[in-house]
């Protein structure tokens, strides 16, 4: 190819270098999958919600009778199925319920994953440990609750009872400890944002509420065990669903904490988050 003059050669220069600095770059990494662990929460929750609301529901309807019957007999009247007894004691709703739980369970250990690294980087360093007991705290709370859905108070009384005290100790540790380690053991330069300002403040709110539903249920509970009245074992059973639901909203409050972290997977399948 001959060039007619030098003029020729300099715009057909000037089109490559054009061209070359116009090509978009390949992007460094490709995610096959994106979302932000603000639905991943939402989702999470919503599942094990509407699956706790329709066996409870399902329980009033059509098994009330049976369900809310215990060892004083049918002279005591009670209006309400503890939880235990709608989730596990009927196969369509411990079917339902034992399947909602365990497929959420790794969504949860995923979060508790990402919290790890969130606590890591705004507590202070002494407080370390605080932030592996966190970690242990709220794993050995999933894995529990997976057990005692599992193996049922009607046919593993013994393993359901140890590993319902588990969840709640765990549970109760989880929320006063997280509740005081962002209200006193942040780093002092870290500002929080609005957000989290919100988020400390119902996770205090809902630790007392929690705290304040078990003691009540618990103290329901020995009453209607000792004096069998009427109508205390029902005031139990609407108290361990406050103490539950309480739990479940304590936990969507990741919304607010991660509220700009999403869960990716990448064109090499590996799962991350950014």
């Amino acid at each position: 190819m001959y060039f007619k003059n030098m003029n020729d050669l300099r715009r057909i220069s000037s089109m490559i270098q054009n061209y070359s600095v116009s090509c978009p770059e390949k992007p460094d990494k490709r995610y096959l999958f994106q979302i932000k662990v603000y639905w991943l929460s939402i989702i999470t929750l919503l599942s094990v919600l509407v699956t706790f609301v329709f066996c409870v529901l399902w329980t009033i309807l059509f098994k009330l009778e049976d369900a809310t019957s215990t060892h004083c007999g049918y002279r005591v009247k009670n209006y309400l199925p503890t939880i235990s007894t709608a989730v596990g004691n009927y196969p369509v709703q411990r079917f339902i319920w034992t399947l909602v739980i365990i497929a959420h369970s790794p969504i949860r250990l995923i979060v508790v994953a990402i919290y790890y690294q969130y606590y890591n980087s705004i507590i202070k360093p002494s407080l370390h440990w605080c932030v592996v007991l966190l970690r242990f705290l709220t794993t050995v709370e999933v894995c529990s609750l997976v057990v005692l859905s599992i193996f049922t108070s009607s046919d593993y009384y013994s393993i359901h009872e140890k590993s319902f005290v588990t969840f709640i100790c765990a549970s109760e540790l989880n929320m006063l400890i997280s509740s005081i380690l962002l209200k006193k053991g942040r780093i002092t330069k870290t500002v929080m944002t609005k957000l989290e300002i919100r988020s400390l403040k119902y996770k205090i709110c809902f630790t007392v509420f929690n705290m304040t539903s078990f003691a009540i249920a618990g103290y329901c509970f020995l009453r209607h065990n000792a004096y069998c009245e009427s109508g205390v074992y029902t005031f139990f059973a609407l108290f361990e669903y406050l103490v539950v639901l309480s739990n479940m909203t304590f936990h969507l409050t990741a919304v607010w904490d991660l509220a700009g972290v999403s869960l990716v997977v990448d064109d090499n399948l590996n799962l991350t988050y950014r």
